[in-house]
């Protein structure tokens, strides 16, 4: 049944190509005959620009690579106001994002339905983030800064790309210094009483083999949240930097330097605000709705209202380097380096999750939440469009995460004490180290003009070690206990070989067909959480083992262009089947903390078909559609959490149809100036955002719609650009949180929200020099 209804897709898809071919090709045909100049017909040929990317470590047209690609370039970015890595959802159908805030900039991203949303310090990402060549692992930022492209590349990537990439990655490239170009440029953006931001490029010739490029930005974003117990607005302030250096001494040897360095504050951002409160909790002990009303909060699902009377404030610093050398040997061949140190830091934090003055508040307050890692990774790779094109080389990473986290718990202070505790205070310390060794390689045997054979090998050696230190103080009227100290450690190590299996055919010119097979690899975590919390006294325990997540995918696809490249038509059938997906199950405990508890999945099957087509009818329209039909990411008949069924309901974050769709249709006016209409639009079927079968639990289908507007001048040095995102003002929550903190069970939802669950109009103006 579902092997019909791929197939009917990809029918209807390779229809829907060809009959947009169909449509253009009478005008195509009628230019001979309308007496139009010459310089009209040229007009009327002008297809898409040759799109190249790096997903197999070279440089290559994205139409020669057998891989499922979206690519956004630096144009794009801007119209879409891509200006942080969660607004990428918005340009490919097949990615999703669930809340950065909890996840981690990369953490929270899912391909094909699949992702990893696990707070464990031992834990990787199903989706890499890599920019400029260098995995980020717990060390992403979230800001979107002086980017040339951004590379989706959809299904499993280990092969060349490492361990943390079993469901795809980001692959991100800035821009790179022109050397004998001086020039820049500087945008402003204002948001109204929502903030604004200065953006500034600028590029320093050096001499006539260097060259330097310098990018900052300062933003400050508002009004994401109301507290309406102080009047104050959430405001997010963001400021980054990056500097490149390029050096080419000769033909043969480039050497690119990097560094960038980025700070974000919050304050007034709490995580949720109530988005359904019931009238009391199952214990009855409270009365949720009645408590946010009286602390004068609304509750809706449109609501951004909250009610804290703690610090509520956020932060984090990244830090950069990178070394890249590329050096090309006398038989054609290209060897690269690239080294890099990142450090991510954050805190000192606080975070009222209590959600309201009344009793059972909870709050946390963490001193500190550290990342650092260190990269080498060695490659050669043959010159191309030989009989044998190979890529192969050496990887190494390693990187420490520890976290200092402080946890308050205060119960009902009018009820006795004891036997009710005033409050209890957790202190929790934990670490984590991950150390991965490997050695790579990929070649394409070229057996024929027409077809070519794919082969690649990736052998992974990983070791993990964590440990976790809890100490607890329960203090009750006048007294408290002896502190409980509880600790649990653990460490795994594993070898694993993956790879890849392909075949690529050349129809024409215009039309490639290609199938793959390729086997990925997550490596394992250790949950220390599971035998801390099972323990009801002090002691020392050893940590359990969250095995590798070993996922197995077949990809067919094709890619074809029409009418002199004025149409592009990329499709892609998959099935993916994932063994012990690497999941979590978090809950609150009776007092209202979150517990999440890292675990396996025995099996989860990803399997649908995706389009991308890009199209240039006209020489003044570009549009862009991306569409993805994902028909089964549920979990296995019988899994359950909270002693709940969940077989069969679809993972976190996974609808099941999403397509975005953008474009841009530009006059030229009086004078030379250029006017440009655009917009874009995002469709979304229902999407589970958190776990449990309560409908409140998902967010139905919907659709989100953005206009703009920009003028250039005739020597396009400036311009101005009016924009309304949202046009609806719907509220979609990044993720839903369930019972309320500090509620207890029974009690209602919260949402997670961010700059897009608003309708936001701005302005944006920018100078070019």
């Amino acid at each position: 049944m579902h092997a019909s209804r791929t197939t009917s897709a990809i029918g209807s898809l390779t229809i829907l190509s060809m009959s947009l071919a169909a449509i253009w090709n009478p005008a195509h045909a009628q230019t001979g005959d309308s007496g139009a100049s010459p310089d009209a017909a040229a007009k009327i040929e002008k297809g898409i620009e040759t799109v190249v990317v790096t997903a197999q470590k070279r440089s290559q047209s994205i139409k020669e690579v057998p891989v499922a690609i979206t690519v956004v370039n630096a144009a794009q970015l801007e119209r879409a106001g891509v200006k942080d890595i969660g607004d990428l959802a918005k340009t490919a159908a097949s990615l999703e994002f669930g809340d950065q805030q909890t996840g981690g900039a990369g953490g929270s991203a899912s391909i094909r339905g699949i992702g990893t949303a696990v707070f464990t310090l031992s834990a990787e990402s199903s989706v890499g983030v890599v920019v400029d060549g260098v995995p980020l692992g717990a060390t992403a930022s979230g800001l979107m800064l002086d980017m040339a492209r951004v590379e989706v590349l959809r299904g499993p990537q280990g092969t060349l790309f490492g361990k943390n990439a079993s469901a795809g990655v980001l692959n991100m490239a800035t821009q790179a210094p022109i050397i004998g170009d001086s020039g820049g440029n500087v945008q402003l953006e204002f948001k109204g009483d929502h903030g604004a931001a200065v953006r500034a490029t600028g590029n320093v010739p050096l001499n006539d083999i260097s060259a330097l490029r310098i990018s900052g930005i300062a933003e400050r974003n508002k009004g994401v949240y109301h507290n309406v117990l102080t009047g104050e607005d959430s405001v997010t302030n963001n400021g980054g930097a990056r500097i490149r250096y390029l050096l080419k001494p000769n033909r043969d040897v480039a050497v690119n330097l990097i560094a960038d360095a980025s700070n974000t504050r919050s304050e007034n951002a709490v995580f949720f605000a109530p988005s359904v409160a019931y009238a009391t909790n199952t214990a009855g002990n409270h009365q949720p709705a009645a408590e946010f009303a009286a602390c004068g909060v609304t509750v809706s699902k449109t609501n951004n209202q909250v009610c804290s009377d703690g610090e509520e404030l956020t932060r984090a610093q990244v830090r950069g380097f990178s070394g890249q050398v590329d050096w090309t040997l006398a038989s054609g061949d290209t060897l690269t380096s690239i080294t890099a140190y990142r450090t991510r830091k954050q805190g000192p934090e606080s975070v009222n999750i209590g959600m309201s003055t009344s009793y059972d508040k909870v709050s946390n307050h963490d001193p500190y939440k550290n990342a650092r890692q260190v990269s080498q990774e060695l490659r050669i790779a043959s010159p191309g469009k030989q009989t044998l094109d190979y890529v192969a080389g050496l990887f190494y990473a390693d990187s420490t995460n520890d976290k200092n986290a402080n946890v308050l718990i205060e119960p009902n202070p009018a009820l006795p004490s004891p036997p009710v505790p005033r409050s209890i205070a957790t202190n929790n310390l934990q670490y984590a180290n991950l150390t991965t060794k490997a050695v790579f390689g990929q070649a394409t045997y070229r057996l024929t003009d027409s077809t070519n054979v794919i082969a690649g090998l990736r052998y992974t050696r990983d070791s993990v070690s964590s440990r976790f230190t809890q100490s607890s103080v329960v203090s009750f009227q006048g007294f408290a206990l002896p502190a409980t100290v509880k600790s649990a450690s653990g460490s795994a190590s594993e070898s694993n070989v993956s790879g890849k299996l392909g075949l690529q055919h050349t129809l024409t010119k215009d039309a490639n067909l290609y199938a793959t097979v390729s086997r990925g690899y997550k490596g394992p975590q250790i949950d220390n959480d599971t035998p801390v919390n099972q323990a009801s006294a002090s002691g020392t325990f050893a940590g359990y083992i969250v095995k590798p997540e070993l996922p197995t995918s077949v990809e067919i696809g094709s890619k074809m262009s029409f009418l002199n490249r004025r149409l592009d038509v990329d499709v892609a059938a998959f099935h993916t089947k994932i063994k012990d997906f690497q999941e979590q199950n978090c809950t609150l405990t009776a007092v209202g903390a979150l517990s999440c508890i890292p675990l396996n999945v025995p099996s989860v099957t990803s399997k649908g078909v995706e389009a991308d087509i890009r199209a240039r009818p006209l020489p003044e329209l570009q549009l862009g559609l991306s569409v993805a039909m994902i028909l089964d990411t549920a979990y296995p008949g019988g899994f359950t959490f909270d002693n709940t069924n969940v077989g069969g309901q679809r993972l976190l974050y996974s609808p099941r149809n999403k397509a975005t769709l953008n474009g841009d249709y530009s006059w030229t006016l009086p004078g030379d100036y250029e006017l440009k209409l655009g917009g874009d639009i995002v469709y979304k079927s229902r999407v589970r955002l958190c776990n449990s079968l309560d409908a409140e639990c998902a967010y139905g289908g919907h659709s989100t719609a953005s206009l703009r507007v920009a003028l250039r001048s005739p020597d396009d040095k400036w311009g101005i650009e009016v924009y309304d995102r949202n046009l609806g003002d719907k509220r979609v929550p990044n993720a839903i949180i369930y019972p309320l903190p500090g509620k207890g069970a029974g009690s209602g939802f919260a949402y997670s929200l961010g700059e897009n669950s608003f309708r936001r109009v701005g302005v944006t103006l920018d100078y070019r020099f």
